[in-house]
Parts: C-alpha cells; structure tokens; sequence
C-alpha cells in the first residue's frame, strides 16, 4: 500500500525520482535537499491529502530520510470507499526501493463475490453480504532508470490475500480489479519528463497492468501522471489511469485508478527545518 494504494498510495511511487542531474550551486546539494546531511536514526513522515483522501504515513529508520534508508514504514488511508493500514519493512535508494508488509482492508460498499464471470458495477455494489474485510501481505521494487531530462519507472507488486473466503471473489481497493486467485501480480511502467529547476516537475505516461487473477484476462489501465515538487518540503501528485482492457465493466468510477493530493515530508535531524511557508519556491 505504499506507493500502491495508492489511492496510493501510495503513496506515489513517481516522485521518487530523484536521481537527477541537477546543475550544482553553492547553496543547493547537487542531488537535492533530501540528499544531504550525516546518515543517522530518524523518525520520518510523508504525509498526504487528497480528494477525497487522506493518508497518514510514518517511517522509522536509519541512512538519509527521503533518500536512502533502511527502516519500517506504517500508513494508512481513508477514502470514501474504504480503510486500509500497512505495516512493513522498506529500504529505499533513489533507483531501487524495496518493500514488505501488510495491510488490513476495511470496504465500506462492496461485500465478497460469489460471480463473476462478467461483471458490472451494480454486480460489485448491490452484491448481497457484509462488507469485505480481509489482511493481504505485499512486496513491492520499484527501479527507476534515471535518463537526462528524463527517466523510466517500474513498479512490480505481488499480492497475497490471507483470509479471503474460500471461493469468493474480491474487489481490491487498492488496485481497482477484481479478483478470483488469493495470488495476484501488479506491473507498472511510466516514461518521466524531468524539467524545470532541479527537474521539480515530472510529467508521463503511466501503464498499469494487474494480472494472475484467476480471470480470463487481466486488467489494462493507462494515463497521465504528473508530481511537481513545490518546496523541500512541499509537493503535488496527480495520477489517473483508465481501464482499456478488462474482464469486467465496471463503470469508469470502479475501474478508475485515481489520486490527486498534496505531501508533506518531514524528519527528524534535518539540516534545516522549516514550514512550507518559509521555503523558497524550487520551480
């Protein structure tokens, strides 16, 4: 649920693209604020909201906050649609970044399956049952090759649904597919275009396929994605994949993966902590 729940979210994986070739200056580290300072035992936060979201995210370790660390992560999100909390373990570089957790899904409109051959919205949201609640383990790498001006992401997911019951069919909020197999596979890739001062702005396309679901084709998504970095501490993040291939028609609210919110970072033993507010604009 990192980058992935996204609803986010994620967390969203693409502003970690920090790998840039930025031009040096007396007063800013080559490779960004987040890149200096001493590696050291720190408490952390990236914390969003969004519309309508909101996604409390803390982290727990040891490197460089934002850069390159070793530690635990806990987060969690609240939409409209759902709640979910995740709880693992991460290390992170600005071109790898590896994770392993946990996360408990509370739905607050659609109950467990029982067909799905080919289903339709009111299938999912008029189903009969109690809302689904289920715990699913996550693992996630995300590898970004840095290009100049430029650089490409991928993101591989693999999820496992624990306590799914047998035979039921689930509607994942966190990826916007249903799915039969407790085992299923998350594949993201997205060309970046970095510009503006320190590449603060990065725009491209996103490719988003979830696959091994047990149905009889996987589900394509592909859209526009955009982070602008406003301060060090500061930055907004818009993503918005459509379905252009699925086993289902869900509608375009259901089969829709969609953020759009505003992150604040945060740690502890910064150099120079400041509000929002005091910092200057990077674009």
């Amino acid at each position: 649920m990192r980058s992935g729940v996204c609803i986010v979210a994620t967390c969203w994986l693409f502003a970690s693209a920090h790998a840039q070739e930025t031009t040096p200056t007396a007063s800013r580290p080559e490779n960004g604020y987040w890149s200096a300072g001493e590696p050291r035992f720190f408490v952390s936060q990236r914390s969003e909201l969004g519309t309508p979201y909101a996604k409390p995210y803390l982290s727990v370790g040891y490197g460089l906050p934002h850069w390159i660390w070793t530690g635990i992560d806990v987060n969690a999100i609240f939409t409209l649609e759902m709640a979910q909390v995740y709880a693992g373990v991460r290390a992170a570089t600005p071109v790898l970044d590896l994770a392993l957790g946990v996360r408990d899904t509370w739905s607050v409109d659609k109950p467990f399956l029982y067909r799905a051959e080919h289903l339709h919205r009111a299938d999912v949201l008029g189903a009969p049952g109690a809302k689904a609640r289920y715990w699913a383990l996550e693992a996630e790498a995300v590898g970004i090759v840095p290009l100049p001006h430029s650089a490409l992401v991928f993101d591989f997911i693999t999820v496992h649904a624990l306590d799914a019951p047998r035979g039921s069919y689930v509607y994942d909020e966190a990826y916007r597919a249903v799915v039969k197999n407790p085992l299923f596979f998350v594949l993201r890739a997205a060309p970046l275009l970095r510009i503006l001062n320190e590449n603060s702005f990065k725009i491209g396309v996103v490719t988003e396929t979830v696959f091994g679901t047990g149905r009889d084709k996987p589900v394509v998504r592909v859209g526009p994605a955009a982070s602008l970095q406003l301060t060090d501490h500061l930055e907004i993040n818009v993503v918005g994949t459509f379905a252009v291939s699925s086993p289902d028609a869900l509608g375009l609210f259901l089969s829709t993966y969609g953020v759009a919110g505003i992150r604040y970072k945060w740690a502890t033993g910064e150099q120079r902590p400041r509000w929002p507010w005091q910092e200057p604009i990077i674009p």
